[in-house]
């Protein structure tokens, strides 16, 4: 099996008819498609059930929210590579194929993106939309499209994605704890163990429908993608995001001192200056331990001077715990 294409679907009566035949439709045949339904109120399921096509599989699950469908289908998948598909959105014939010839041409590739079209309820393309803000500009090195990822959310879009499945099973797949940023999660993981590369053609359409897709601007996403980025920001200080800090922040980190205590406290006195809520609490709770820690508090202050402890102590006494956008 060459490609195993996870759909997770949600209450998309109306759209995934179209989804499930674009996956179905690429001029890549050696594939299967495992849709998986997470507890759909309305017929999303059963308009996949009537679509025979021996490469599709429907799981349906109940209730809404008890499982994880990305991480099932994943458990599920046999290929040698993995794409994610929305039950709303649309890809070109021609998607995988380009991809595939992405990853022929470079080993070190893990994943593979392409540019994207914003579409709305009837198909039509969208000039101006609140998701082209943060599409992901031109292709860059690894340590670029991480310096992003730590500044800000940068939508690679996963209905775009394909991955070498030996990847995604090296970072055990999606984080089950969040809900608005596990794909910048996975992304941020994924950029520790090899390349990745966007398609610089506009092969997946993704739909935006105003007041339904779950991503639209609003103070409750708000407030889940802030505390969910805290999350993805403490993955640059672990393996194996941690071993290219120096490459990351080549213009912040002291060139004087190469001690790990001394680079942390680097970070987040930058992290402050981003002046967000994720990257306050961030730099707050990382002081906080280097603080708490006899030895990184010495190499720190002997560094740093004991101003850093009293910009932490004052830091924590103005903080507002009401966030604003």
């Amino acid at each position: 099996m060459l490609v195993s294409v996870i759909l997770a679907s949600y209450n998309h009566e109306k759209f995934v008819k179209e989804a499930v035949e674009s996956v179905l439709n690429q001029t890549v045949t050696d594939l299967e498609l495992i849709v998986v339904d997470d507890g759909s109120p309305d017929k999303t399921a059963d308009v996949v059930d009537k679509i025979h096509d021996r490469r599709l599989k429907l799981v349906r699950l109940n209730p809404n929210r008890r499982h994880y469908p990305r991480n099932i289908g994943i458990k599920m998948a046999r290929g040698r590579y993995i794409a994610f598909q929305n039950s709303d959105d649309v890809w070109l014939k021609n998607k995988l194929a380009e991809q595939l010839k992405v990853f022929n041409s470079d080993k070190k590739m893990v994943v593979c993106f392409t540019r994207l079209d914003i579409i709305d309820e009837k198909g039509k393309v969208l000039e101006q939309s609140w998701a082209k803000g943060n599409l992901a500009g031109d292709n860059m090195n690894n340590e670029s499209w991480l310096r992003l990822l730590f500044e800000k959310g940068i939508n690679f879009g996963i209905a775009s994605a394909l991955i070498k499945r030996e990847a995604i099973l090296k970072v055990d797949g999606f984080n089950e704890s969040m809900v608005q940023m596990s794909d910048y999660d996975l992304w941020v993981r994924l950029l520790g163990h090899g390349q990745i590369f966007i398609v610089n053609e506009k092969l997946t359409q993704m739909r935006i429908v105003d007041g339904v897709n779950y991503s639209t601007p609003k103070n409750e996403v708000y407030w889940r993608s802030a505390l969910e980025n805290v999350d993805i920001l403490n993955r640059y200080l672990q393996w194996p995001v941690n071993r290219y800090l120096d490459e990351i922040f080549f213009d912040i980190m002291p060139k004087d001192n190469h001690l790990l205590s001394v680079k942390l406290a680097t970070l987040a006195r930058y992290a402050w200056t981003l002046n967000t809520p994720q990257h306050s609490i961030f730099a707050d709770q990382l002081l906080a331990s280097l603080l708490n820690d006899h030895k990184s508090s010495d190499e720190v202050l002997s560094y740093y001077g004991v101003d850093i402890k009293k910009e932490y102590i004052k830091r924590r006494g103005k903080f507002e715990m009401v966030i604003h956008k």
